[in-house]
């Protein structure tokens, strides 16, 4: 049977943008002695944009059309009203398995710009945090479909729970816990390495984990397959060994985008493009360099899902920054 769909484990949510034209520190406040704090920050600008990782991861992957992809999360009830679902469902290749809970509203973020590039962030987790009670082995029927899951961030134990299902479905997984990686006691953290294929995140967060588990980066190969670091500008690096277990550390540039108008969400781009190569069989490098690849698309729009491509305009930057195609990618 050919493997050929992606597991997306996740966070679905909505965040909310806000400009404000001041300084936050000729708005805010603080006595220290008294324990004393306050703020009033009146916006001029906002909003809405569809995001969470599962649902950036997703939307690249539904745009790239290649990899049957099913989404699975917990979500409230304002998913469908306020849109998210009916823009996932646009998609022909994506499949949304999310519970809802009515009781519940969605994640959401709410970030204030001040115009300094200061932000004052604020999240709720909502329904995510019921996460931790999906049973995988009752969602997915023909586990041997899936050629890998992406294990990424939301609460730990949700985390934690997905790597032992995942390791029991025997389905391939990356490893991706993002910005609660400080939360993850040590022995959880290794014992969820032990049970993943590929570890994904940035320098800090490679960093943490390394200095949390006392592991080296050629220590942490040993457990699994390919260690990706995402470093922003500079590129990423993939730490990979090979069938006799030789080491091979690589680096990868970005690809140049025509523009920059938002950051937000290329990492998660990256991610998609890296799943689209496994699931075309291209190697561990191509792979991640499809990723810098539908990186760079993600930063040309503001949020992290606003962005449009297709595979003629993915071929052709490609070869721009690479000056080459693989064979897998071209023969589509």
């Amino acid at each position: 049977m050919k493997k050929n769909k992606i597991l997306i484990l996740g966070s679905l949510a909505f965040d909310y943008i806000m400009g404000f034209k001041e300084k936050f520190v000729n708005a805010v406040s603080i006595n220290h002695e008294k324990e004393e704090y306050q703020s009033t920050i009146t916006a001029d600008s906002r909003h809405q944009h569809f995001g969470g990782t599962a649902g950036n991861i997703a939307y690249n992957l539904g745009l790239l059309n290649i990899a049957e992809v099913l989404v699975l999360g917990s979500v409230g009830k304002d998913f469908e009203s306020l849109g998210y679902k009916n823009h996932l469902k646009q998609f022909n290749n994506i499949e949304l398995g999310v519970d809802v809970h009515e009781n519940l509203f969605t994640a959401a973020c709410y970030i204030v710009n001040d115009v300094k590039s200061n932000q004052m962030i604020i999240f709720h987790g909502g329904a995510l945090d019921k996460g931790k009670d999906i049973n995988l082995t009752e969602k997915i029927k023909k586990p041997e479909e899936y050629i890998y899951a992406i294990n990424s961030t939301q609460s730990v134990e949700t985390m934690i729970n997905f790597a032992v299902q995942l390791h029991i479905l025997k389905i391939k997984s990356i490893f991706d816990p993002g910005q609660v990686t400080p939360l993850f006691p040590k022995e959880l953290l290794l014992n969820t390495l032990e049970k993943s294929n590929i570890l994904i995140g940035n320098s800090y967060e490679i960093n943490q984990i390394i200095n949390k588990t006392g592991l080296t980066k050629d220590e942490i190969i040993e457990i699994v397959d390919a260690i990706i670091i995402t470093k922003g500008s500079d590129g990423s690096e993939i730490i990979y060994k090979d069938e006799k277990s030789k080491i091979f550390k690589i680096n990868i540039p970005i690809a140049i985008p025509g523009k920059i108008e938002d950051t937000t969400g290329a990492g998660d781009g990256y991610r998609a493009g890296f799943l689209t190569g496994l699931t075309l069989n291209m190697t561990l490098l191509d792979s991640c360099r499809f990723g810098s690849i539908i990186g760079s698309f993600v930063i040309e729009t503001s949020g992290a899902q606003t962005q449009i491509y297709n595979l003629q305009t993915v071929r052709k930057r490609y070869f721009e920054t690479f000056q080459y195609i693989p064979q897998e990618l071209e023969k589509l």
